[in-house]
This record gives structure tokens, C-alpha cells and sequence, in this order.
């Protein structure tokens, strides 16, 4: 995610960003709002791949269209320590994983760090592997998925100008960020370090650029070491089913020359790079003998996609950052929908949202509750603002928050070296920072009636149109070519339980658990609906008991 200082390059990328049966219903009890209301899933995820053609997504092993919906979480990431009072990261324990789920998410994209998994080269770090794989298992007992997501911004924690460097007039002390490993950046001391002192936090350095560079071109066997690190980890990873993809990494940064292509032009490089890491991570798969899973990949921090053609991997989804309204403020967040629309088609991919996310009070600031409402709205396949605007096709395998917590030291909050803790950071919660230490001030009320709306978890066959709200909540999906006899899983918030009504569909059972309910449904026929809260015109209210034949 850019920094305040990024909101000029991050502009430039969201502009690229471009049967025969008719169909029990059965009640459930209602506790307090907010209680945990029991498991979120017994027995372990389905295993997911992903889908490229004429009907993109992520599906799991009966064929179910999946919608992953939820945040970023960064408490494994190694963020450089640009105040050494201040911790970057916030622990993940079960608590975080409990309130994750029982706001109804049902994914996280969990960061990690080159710099921690091979600290030293060729010398991985078994223990912090087993973190991640700790972390998978515990995200999966609350019914989570992870996207293990390869982070980094500006290179990685060693970027920073060494002490005693005085920057020329027009230029400043840069500090440390996060991602590559020590071992794999230049030395700061052989190249400027200096970024321009005009706000830009990142990338803004020659040492930066001189990291990308070599990087592309894979001097001293840089991006071939990238590459085996991602064989080495998912091999390590192993088979759990709760490991929903892969993200190669995070808004790669540019070189020099036609590794600095201009604005929006296809980096043929960055192509060759991802073709690559597929193809590591298909051989660590192989190694371990794991399904495929989904890998997602990005546009350059700065608007620079892979060729059309870059890879001919069948499990890929084009997973793009979301920032028009937001730090990308003359850029709506409909236009930035639009262009993405327009331009994920070029790869026959789905959509997942790797980050979006607003970061001021929207008790203050109104007019970003609508923004977040139009980003929902475009998530799930509404129309454009426009008179005569259409529905465009549902393809959006679902998206994540930037981000859930943030640390008093995120770089993000002291991009100055020293710098002292910001009082408050809003995130989907908000972190007080109390005398350096961070405290929890719960949810920002603001984002959880949009982000907590109903939403399909798993939908036999082909979504055809879905709308959805958060207040009233409120859900309505149409499908067609399921398979019958296979279970619809939906999520609604709210303590009441919600009136379920549909056409097709039977066996109906709604189950509290955390904030909300988790409804499950057999379809009966190839086509059906259903709805969440009103019924809609049509349905029949009370679906029955059994699929007759």
C-alpha cells in the first residue's frame, strides 16, 4: 500500500488498472449482537484453484464459485525500524483470528517478508516458515483463508540513507521499508540513498531504482534467488487446504532504461519475472505434492502491467490495488473501477482486490462512506454512476482491506527516521499510540456495515448478477449451470436471523456465528436465486425441506 508520499505513482497505476426439481427451512437462536456465536467451520476448507477463459474465478473441489472477501494482515511481515522505539507490527494471536472471522471476512492476505524467510542466501529460515504454517492453521480453525502475499515497498528494510550521508539541496534522508533481504540490496553506501524532499516517502531513491534494476536483470542471480525462495516456501508451506494462493509480490517497483517504460506500458521484464516465480511455485507445488493453487499477480507500483501473453498458467487472477477516492483522490472510485474492467480481460482472468482501503474518520468525513459504498457496489458487479449505465458481468473473486491493525512504527506512519508515533491510526481498527505502545480502540463503525454486508462464500455454478447491502442487509443472487444436489454457503450480518427466500433451492439452515449468521442452502436446480432480507419477486419464502423431484 502507498504511503501518502506514493499518491502521484499509485495515480498513474489505477489509471491502468484497467436439474428438474423445485426447491427445509429451519431457525436458528438469536444471541447478543457481538457475541461469538459458535465455530465458524468444522472440518477443514475446501481446496480452491482458479479458472481463466469465458467464466473466470476461484472455485473449490465441487466446482462452487468462491468470493474471498476480507484484509490485509501484516503481523509477520519485517518492517524496517525507522523509530527502534516503536514496534512495526502488531502480534497476530487467536484473538485476531476470532474477531477476523466473526466480522464475517472470510480471507486474509497475509504478509510476508523475503528478508525473514531467507535472511541470509540460500540459508532459509525454517522457523519463521513455520510461522506462516502456523498461521495458515489457526486463520483456517476460524474458517479463514490466506493469500500468502510476498510484500514489499521500496525494495525492502535496508534502503535507508546510513547515518552521517548529508543529502544535496532538493533531496533528503530516506528510511527503511520492507521486503528484500540485506544480502540482495546494493550497498548504500556505493549508491545515492537520497530520496527528493518534496513528501515522496518511496520509491524515490537511486539505491531504490539500482535494487530494481538488477533485479529484472537478474545480476549476481538476484531474481533466480526470488525464484527458488518461492519453490523452497511453498514446498515448505505443505497441503493445507487454508492456503488459498499465492501473491508473487507486491507492487514491483521499475529500473532504468526500457525497465522504465513510460506511463501504462506493458514491462515485458516484469512478465518474464512472474513467469518465472509461476513456474517456481508450480515446482514446489510439484515437490510436495500440492493441487495448484491460485497465484495472483499485479501491475508495477507505478501503472506497468505483464504482457497479454506472459504466462500460459491456467491458475492465475489478476489481483489489482484500488485506490481511486482514496489516496488517489482525482481518480473516483467508478472511474477506477471502470478502467479495471476494462483492462483484467487482456489476461482472461477474474479479479481479486488485493487492497483498497480509506484511512481518515468517517465520522468527520461523510462523504467517504459513499466512496467505500461505490467501491461495494462496483465489487459486486452494479452499474457505473452514469444515466443508462449497465450491470457489468459478476467476476470479481472478492477483495481485502487495507489493512486490519497498524503498528505505532509501520513505515508507513514514520516515514522520517525518529519521528515520534502518530496519536491514532485508522485501519479497519484503530490503533491508539499511547507512549509508544499500541492499543486497540476497536472497529471503525464507519467501514463495518459496508465491508461486513452479505455475501456468497460458495455458489454452485456461474454467478449471473448478485447485489448486495449493508443497510438493510440485504442479498440477492442469481445463478446458472449448478450442479444439484451441492451446497450454496452465504454470510449476513446482523442478531436477527435473516428471512432467506429463492427459487431452486432447499434444505435452508442458518447458524449464528460471531456478528452474524452463516446460511447454508442445497440447490436443487441448474438455475436459481435466492435473497437475504426481503423477499424478492418470485421467490418463494419459504423454501422447502427437501429438493422434490
Amino acid at each position: 500500500m502507498g504511503a501518502r508520499g506514493l499518491r502521484r505513482l499509485v495515480a498513474i497505476a489505477l489509471a491502468g488498472v484497467v436439474l428438474m426439481v423445485s426447491c427445509e427451512g429451519s431457525g436458528a437462536g438469536q444471541v447478543e449482537l457481538g457475541a461469538s456465536g459458535g465455530q465458524h467451520r468444522s472440518g477443514p476448507l475446501p481446496r480452491l484453484h482458479a479458472v481463466r477463459g469465458a467464466r473466470p474465478g476461484v472455485f473449490d473441489e465441487q466446482g462452487r464459485q468462491v468470493v474471498l472477501r476480507g484484509v490485509n494482515l501484516n503481523g509477520l511481515a519485517e518492517y524496517a525500524r525507522n523509530n527502534p522505539t516503536l514496534d512495526p507490527t502488531i502480534p497476530i494471536t487467536d484473538r485476531t483470528w476470532r474477531q477476523i472471522a466473526d466480522e464475517g471476512f472470510n480471507v486474509v492476505r497475509l504478509l510476508v517478508s523475503w528478508s525473514r524467510v531467507e535472511p541470509q542466501r540460500g540459508a532459509y529460515d525454517e522457523d519463521y516458515i513455520a510461522s506462516i504454517r502456523a498461521a495458515v492453521r489457526a486463520a483456517a480453525s476460524r474458517g479463514l483463508y490466506t493469500v500468502v502475499d510476498m510484500h514489499q515497498d521500496a525494495w525492502g528494510p535496508h534502503v535507508a540513507t546510513p547515518d552521517g550521508i548529508e543529502c544535496p539541496p532538493g533531496r533528503e534522508p530516506s528510511n527503511g521499508w520492507d521486503g528484500a533481504p540485506e544480502w540482495a540490496t546494493p550497498s548504500p553506501d556505493a549508491f545515492d540513498s537520497c530520496r527528493p524532499a518534496d513528501g515522496e516517502a518511496k520509491p524515490g531513491s537511486e539505491l531504490v531504482t539500482e535494487a530494481w534494476d538488477r533485479f529484472y536483470r537478474d545480476t549476481d542471480g538476484v531474481q533466480t534467488a526470488f525464484a527458488d525462495m518461492w519453490e523452497h516456501l511453498v514446498a515448505a508451506l505443505g497441503r493445507h487446504s487454508g492456503i488459498a494462493g499465492y501473491d508473487i509480490l507486491n507492487e514491483p517497483g521499475l529500473g532504468r532504461g526500457e525497465l522504465s517504460p513510460g506511463p501504462l506500458a506493458d514491462l515485458p521484464a516484469l512478465g518474464e519475472l512472474y513467469d518465472r516465480a509461476i513456474g517456481a511455485i508450480r515446482r514446489g507445488e510439484a515437490d510436495a505434492n500440492i493441487p495448484a493453487r491460485p497465484i495472483f499477480f499485479e501491475h508495477t507500483a507505478v501503472g506497468n502491467p505483464p504482457p497479454a501473453g506472459f504466462s500460459d498458467d491456467p491458475g492465475l487472477v489478476f489481483a489489482p490495488h484500488v485506490y481511486g477516492g482514496s489516496i488517489v483522490d482525482f481518480i473516483t472510485v467508478d472511474l477506477n473501477w471502470d478502467l479495471v474492467l476494462a483492462g483484467y480481460a487482456r489476461w482472461g482472468t477474474s479479479i481479486w482486490v488485493g487492497e483498497y482501503g480509506w484511512w481518515s474518520d468517517p465520522a468527520t468525513q461523510p462523504d467517504l462512506v459513499g466512496r467505500v459504498e461505490r467501491f461495494a457496489v462496483r465489487e459486486d458487479g452494479g452499474p457505473g454512476p452514469g444515466a443508462g449505465a449497465v450491470r457489468a458481468p459478476f467476476v470479481a473473486a472478492g477483495s481485502a482491506w487495507w489493512q486490519w491493525n497498524n503498528g505505532c512504527g509501520d513505515p508507513h506512519q514514520i516515514t522520517n527516521r525518529g519521528a515520534p508515533a502518530p496519536p491514532e491510526i485508522r485501519q479497519y481498527r484503530v490503533t491508539r499510540c499511547v507512549d509508544g505502545a499500541a492499543e486497540d480502540a476497536g472497529v471503525v463503525p464507519g467501514w463495518r456495515t459496508i465491508l461486513t454486508r452479505p455475501a456468497v462464500r460458495f455458489a454452485p455454478g456461474w454467478i449471473s448478477e448478485l447485489t448486495s447491502d449493508g443497510d438493510p442487509a440485504g442479498l440477492t443472487v442469481q445463478a446458472v449451470d449448478a450442479t444439484p444436489g451441492t451446497d450454496l454457503e452465504l454470510w449476513a450480518p446482523g442478531e436477527e436471523r435473516p428471512v432467506v427466500a429463492g427459487t431452486g433451492i432447499a434444505r435452508v439452515d442458518a447458524r449464528r456465528v460471531g456478528r452474524g449468521w452463516q446460511i447454508t442452502a442445497r440447490v436443487c436446480t441448474a438455475s436459481y436465486t435466492v435473497s437475504l432480507g426481503a423477499p424478492s419477486p418470485g421467490s418463494a419464502e419459504d423454501p422447502p425441506r427437501r429438493c422434490r423431484r
